[in-house]
């Protein structure tokens, strides 16, 4: 499902006609504008990339992506999300198109889901993060919790990566069925009911809620769930 890229800009409450205080999350519509387009005889499935937040430092941004935008003839993004869309609505837009939020979100009181990568848990280490147990504790041994051996220095004299290592812990987190409270089209914000992931200036992936008969039916397309 097609979505759209915003940036949080903090938390606020609102009144509503009968004076009751609504808690808000005010987010910031980026400038959402199509990328690339992949396709399953090119890619090997499709979807739609987006781009948000124009970056004006070069050196922010990998040197292939750089490429790739001035290529097409577009400025140059720091934030990119991809959405896996059937082909028709990969063939709807073209690359440098802007997308209308209100037209993937829909109108004000439609439920959404907001992706984004919350504040985290800090840095942690590899018992807590990773779940793994502690060395010896007799009084012979001075290294409880410590991670031991990385690899061998000799050869290959590296860390592999993808080693589960002590560090930051922190993963994207979803949050389902949040109500577009209201849209202000002229300052590109929208204030979302309830609180979303992410710290202040955090970039959010919003998306329309599915509804439970299109839960089931994505699941009996993937072959997890019988027709009854």
């Amino acid at each position: 499902m097609l979505g759209v890229l915003a940036k949080k800009i903090g938390m606020t409450q609102v009144f509503d006609a009968e004076g009751n205080a609504i808690p808000v999350t005010v987010l910031e519509f980026l400038e959402n504008v199509v990328t690339e387009k992949k396709t399953v005889e090119k890619h090997g499935y499709n979807a739609v990339q987006l781009g948000g937040q124009t970056e004006t430092h070069e050196n922010r941004v990998s040197k292939g992506e750089i490429g790739n935008f001035k290529k097409k003839n577009l400025p140059i993004f720091r934030f990119l999300k991809e959405y896996r869309v059937p082909k028709e609505i990969v063939d709807k837009y073209e690359i440098g198109a802007e997308l209308d939020p209100a037209e993937i979100l829909g109108a004000e009181g439609e439920l959404i889901d907001a992706t984004a990568r919350p504040i985290g848990r800090g840095t942690r280490g590899r018992i807590k993060r990773w779940n793994q147990h502690r060395r010896l504790m007799t009084h012979g041994t001075k290294h409880h919790r410590q991670i031991g051996s990385a690899g061998a220095g000799t050869n290959p004299g590296r860390v592999f990566k993808g080693l589960k290592m002590p560090g930051r812990e922190s993963h994207d987190v979803t949050i389902s069925h949040l109500t577009v409270f209201k849209y202000f089209p002229e300052k590109k914000v929208v204030l979302v009911k309830g609180a979303v992931p992410g710290y202040k200036g955090a970039f959010i992936s919003l998306r329309k809620s599915r509804k439970k008969g299109e839960w089931n039916k994505s699941a009996l397309q993937v072959g997890k769930r019988q027709a009854a």
